[in-house]
């Protein structure tokens, strides 16, 4: 508890400083401490059948040839060579019967090579086609992740409550399912779901801990979650206290929308097509929602915007809250450009930070009284979760410093040209960013970045 009151009193030390109304929590870290990273879901790999009795010589050369590009994860050409065999007439019924029964095997297994790759799209059309041969459960979880993912909610929660029926063991398959229908409202179920998972025999130390903070989350969420009423408009759902946030809605959706036309319009992408998850906590109920969170917490990012509201907030909408909203619309929309994937942190801290002031009272940066040295550009590109309260506040403040310092440097239009040159899968590197932006490498950048801070450069 020491080390969060120094973080918290680092951090407002660094809000007075720069100008900023509030630090939000770190996103990774928020993951890391609610168990509830965004990553591809784990799934075990459906196992070709040995054929009991060996074919015949030439179908013997197209077996193996399957097995290899099986064995390479190489599923969709396994896939193609068998659907090319099974459209040829000149096959035994004993071959025939075979493949078969292993093209939904292999369909299944190039769905979640394509959810590797972020690419639900495709893989929802191909589990759907496994599904039309053959109830595989693997193929009914990575579908109910992928419509969960493209938040078809009601349909992904029926793929996911079929897939833990066949699979009841599967920890993570009830996690998902749960955090699907915690969007649906139905947090009573989904407490039930988290509670076998919790209460499974053999499961490893860290596998148990992370289903206990889960449905202690879980729990605190189905009672804030008795109260609250969800509210629809073009591009969010916002779940709200009828009580307590009613008078602000309205305003807190203007906000939300207003901001997403801005940033679509500064990033150069377009709205969602799907709605941007909102919840809104009273402040004292929010560290149960997010068990293990630091005090100074103002909101969190894991799919979903969490953002507890103060007293204060109620009557100064357009204050402090806007920017928490603006923060967090911030990873929403950059997480949903990436399909997903984690931004160098540097970058996705600075820029909400960045957009959250942008044309607002706090947009003007304002350096420390003392600068001090900047920080490293490994620390700078890996999440904030590890580093002591004076390197996370330091962190903060020269991620905004380095966006600042690239938009003054190369225009505000650098970040439409970042958005615009996100790569379909791969890993999202600060290279990647500061090449794009016109550096040679993220470590020229940074050199730029560290002497225009010891000299104190204006922005």
């Amino acid at each position: 508890m020491k080390k969060t009151a120094s973080l918290a009193n680092t951090l407002l030390l660094l809000v007075a400083l720069v100008g900023t109304v509030g630090w939000i929590w770190d996103r990774e870290q928020a993951r890391q401490v609610q168990a509830e990273k965004k990553i591809i879901p784990k799934v075990e790999q459906p196992v070709l059948e040995q054929p009991k009795e060996p074919f015949a010589d030439t179908e013997m050369a197209v077996y193996r040839k399957i097995l290899v590009s099986y064995s390479t994860g190489d599923f969709a050409t396994a896939t193609a060579e068998v659907q090319q065999v099974l459209a040829a007439t000149n096959t035994t019924e004993a071959f025939r019967e075979w493949l078969t029964r292993q093209l939904p095997i292999l369909m299944t297994s190039q769905g979640w090579m394509k959810i590797k790759t972020q690419d639900c799209d495709e893989a929802i059309k191909i589990f759907y086609r496994v599904l039309g041969l053959s109830p595989v459960p693997e193929a009914q979880k990575g579908l109910g992740y992928c419509l969960r993912v493209t938040q078809n909610w009601p349909e992904a929660a029926s793929y996911l409550a079929t897939y833990v029926l066949a699979r009841p063991s599967d920890v993570e398959g009830r996690l998902v399912y749960a955090d699907t229908l915690e969007s649906l409202g139905r947090y009573d179920d989904a407490v039930t779901i988290l509670e076998a998972a919790a209460n499974q025999e053999g499961l490893d130390p860290d596998t148990l801990k992370m289903a206990k903070d889960r449905l202690a989350a879980m729990r605190a969420k189905a009672k804030s979650g008795a109260g609250q009423k969800t509210e629809r408009s073009e591009h969010f759902f916002v779940s709200y206290r009828e009580d307590d946030h009613d008078g602000i809605l309205r305003q807190v959706l203007e906000i939300l929308e207003s901001s997403l036309n801005e940033y679509s319009e500064v990033l150069g992408i377009a709205p969602p097509g799907s709605p941007i998850e909102v919840i809104l906590y009273r402040k004292e109920e929010f560290l149960d929602v997010i068990p293990g969170g630091p005090g100074w917490a103002e909101g969190v990012f894991d799919g979903r915007m969490r953002v507890p509201v103060s007293r204060d907030m109620l009557t100064d909408v357009d204050g402090r809250l806007a920017i928490i909203l603006r923060h967090e619309l911030s990873h929403a929309v950059m997480s949903r450009r990436a399909n997903g994937r984690a931004w160098p942190t540097w970058f996705d801290e600075g820029l909400a930070q960045y957009l959250a002031c942008r044309k607002r009272a706090c947009e003007q940066f304002r350096f420390p009284a003392t600068p001090g040295i900047f920080s490293a550009s490994e620390v700078l590109s890996k999440p904030f979760v590890g580093l002591d309260s004076v390197e996370a506040g330091r962190a903060y403040l020269h991620s905004l410093y380095l966006t600042h310092a690239m938009v003054r440097s190369k225009g505000e239009s650098v970040l439409d040209f970042i958005s615009s040159r996100v790569p379909p899968t791969g890993t999202l590197t600060s290279d990647f960013v500061a090449e794009v932006a016109g550096w040679g490498s993220f470590s020229e950048m940074w050199q730029d970045a560290s002497e225009s801070w010891t000299s104190r450069k204006p922005l």
